[in-house]
């Protein structure tokens, strides 16, 4: 179902390209949160630790002589965790730019989840 999909990634460059699209995506959850709550929220060090925590988890796992692939299944929690967090911290302090922002980068995460589920292998 996913080899038209599967074949863009034969190119290093490409895969580094959407990986760091993805991580961006990743910093910008994180600078809403703080945004939204303050740079000094336990929410905000939550969603900054994790986004790097994805990037440290997805090159380990990628590199032929680091984590198993099993280790994908926390990079895939976090993609999940992010937007919850994001989208809380939204909500308790609440503006049309921040849900606007929160809803782009929501659309964002559908996709990276396509992505990573073609990158790690585990999709159908």
């Amino acid at each position: 179902m996913f080899e038209w999909f599967s074949k863009q990634f034969t190119n290093p460059e490409i895969v580094a390209l959407v990986l760091g699209a993805r991580f961006l995506s990743y910093f910008l959850y994180a600078a809403l949160t703080a945004a939204a709550v303050g740079v000094q929220s336990r929410l905000t060090v939550l969603s900054l630790g994790l986004s790097v925590l994805s990037v440290v988890l997805t090159v380990l796992t990628l590199h032929p002589s680091g984590l198993p692939n099993s280790a994908s299944y926390i990079d895939i929690l976090i993609h999940f965790t992010l937007p919850v967090v994001a989208g809380y911290a939204v909500y308790v302090q609440p503006s049309n730019r921040r849900w606007i922002g929160f809803s782009l980068l929501l659309v964002s995460t559908f996709f990276f989840l396509t992505v990573l589920l073609v990158l790690y292998g585990e999709g159908p």
